[in-house]
């Protein structure tokens, strides 16, 4: 095998690496502090560009067999009636504890190494990223090392802070709190969102029973019913939707999950010796759910980028600032797309005009829906003719 990678973090961005990586014949560690099946909440939608993805890596079979399709998106806001957009292509929802565990299978398949540990710093060598410092089950500490580290580890990632990537995120703190419930009423595979001015319910049929839950709110809100959380997020579901998801009727199933705040900003993708990728490469916020398909395609273009570097050493230092510039422009351009959803869905004059136009030419939200759910790029949805028709 060639000289090997050293992934900190088995999630999709992390199996993703590992599996492109281990397919070439490159030697590649995953170091996962969790055994997997793990049971995580965030991240249960996989909009039409990540099911694109799947497809591309030879994946799309085996998730196809264990999601539930997705039909689409309803929009409702105390502005106008709800707004229905139905989605062109294949969408699925499925439970991280299923997909997770199978990116980090066919990666193993692949042959990758999985080292069950927590990593707890970065190893440098020559002013390089070259390993992690990991501390097994047993407490014992041990140092692994490789040609190139990926920072795959999530917002708030070690890799990132290491390498003095990681910056300070501005604006409101926000946080989520959720879970698996059953008794929500049928979504008719929908997903629905909820939007208000405070924050927003997003709703994820996973089968018949079962609904992936989860409300949005600011750290304001979370600060005043931290003793009371289950009766303050039922209160907040019912005001949100407006009576229509009552959660006191519905029962959960599995602990409650809370994350946040849903803030991670880095000042770049790359560092001496290392590539970060998914939401340690920045974290967007989960209204309009694009996390998994950065995850995925960031996890696509990084291993590309080190299979270059290793088969060619002298053309690194292009590939690194080519992965650096992708993934910031694809970052930037999602988080615009996240705030116009946002400013559609909660500015009521043009939550309105947008409604009524959709619900007149039902085409002219062809073009942002693609967007959101990651069938195209999204800077068609910037271009001003897109944005006039859809409002005027």
């Amino acid at each position: 095998m060639r000289d090997g990678v050293v992934i900190v973090g088995g999630g999709p961005a992390g199996s993703v690496t590992a599996l492109r990586l281990a397919q070439r014949g490159i030697g590649v560690t995953v170091v996962e502090r969790t055994r997997f099946p793990r049971r995580k909440v965030c991240g249960e939608y996989l909009n039409v560009g990540t099911t694109k993805l799947l497809e591309r890596i030879g994946l799309w079979d085996r998730v196809a067999a264990v999601g539930v399709p997705l039909e689409g998106i309803r929009l409702v806001t105390p502005w106008c009636d709800p707004v229905a957009l139905a989605f062109r292509e294949p969408a699925l929802a499925l439970e991280r504890l299923t997909f997770d565990a199978l990116l980090l299978e066919a990666a193993m398949r692949a042959g990758a190494r999985v080292v069950y540990a927590r990593a707890e710093d970065v190893l440098f060598r020559f002013g390089r990223a070259s390993g992690v410092v990991v501390r097994d089950g047993a407490g014992e500490r041990h140092q692994l090392w490789g040609r190139y580290v990926v920072g795959a580890d999530g917002a708030g990632s070690l890799v990132a802070r290491r390498l003095r990537l990681a910056k300070r995120a501005r604006g409101p703190r926000r946080f989520a709190l959720g879970g698996h419930y059953r008794g929500c009423g049928t979504l008719h595979r929908y997903v629905e969102m909820y939007v208000g001015r405070e924050g927003y319910l997003a709703l994820n049929p996973l089968d018949e029973q079962r609904v992936n839950v989860m409300l949005i709110v600011r750290e304001s809100w979370l600060q005043t019913c931290a003793s009371t959380v289950d009766d303050g997020m039922e209160k907040a579901a019912a005001a949100l939707s407006r009576g229509h998801r009552v959660l006191q009727q519905a029962a959960r199933d599995g602990p409650r999950a809370c994350a946040g705040p849903l803030s991670f900003r880095v000042r770049g993708c790359v560092g001496a010796g290392a590539l970060l990728v998914g939401d340690a490469a920045g974290f967007l916020d989960p209204f309009t759910g694009q996390g998994v398909y950065l995850a995925v395609s960031g996890a696509i273009a990084a291993a590309d980028t080190l299979a270059g570097a290793l088969a060619a050493t002298e053309n690194e230092p292009l590939l690194f600032a080519r992965y650096d510039r992708e993934r910031n422009a694809e970052f930037s351009l999602r988080a615009r797309l996240g705030r116009l959803a946002g400013a559609l869905t909660s500015v009521p004059f043009l939550t309105r005009r947008a409604a009524a136009k959709l619900e007149r030419v039902p085409r002219c939200a062809d073009g942002l829906v693609a967007a959101l759910s990651g069938s195209s790029p999204p800077a068609g949805a910037f271009a001003p003719a897109q944005f006039v028709r859809l409002l005027l």
